[in-house]
């Protein structure tokens, strides 16, 4: 019995280490100093370019089907000419 009851604390605690970083929040907008506000925002600017360019990426891809093997092919065979 004593034994079970120090495996569980032990895996309690394990567990507890593992998810403590993952319970971690932000703090809010008003309570960051004017560094970390700056850095917020370089953050944030550095984000929304990310964005437009993945969404460029879409609209391209989407408009303009790409076929990377298109220099492997061969050229298409003529068709065979029956003889009359």
């Amino acid at each position: 019995m004593r034994r079970l009851i120090i495996a569980t604390a032990l895996l309690t605690a394990f567990i507890t280490a593992l998810a403590a970083p993952a319970s971690a929040q932000r703090k809010p907008y008003g309570a960051m100093s004017d560094e970390e506000k700056a850095n917020y925002k370089v953050g944030e600017a550095v984000d929304k370019q990310y964005q437009n360019a993945i969404q460029r990426t879409r609209k391209e891809s989407a408009e303009a089907p790409a076929d990377p093997w298109a220099n492997m092919r061969a050229a298409p065979a003529e068709p065979v000419k029956k003889k009359n």
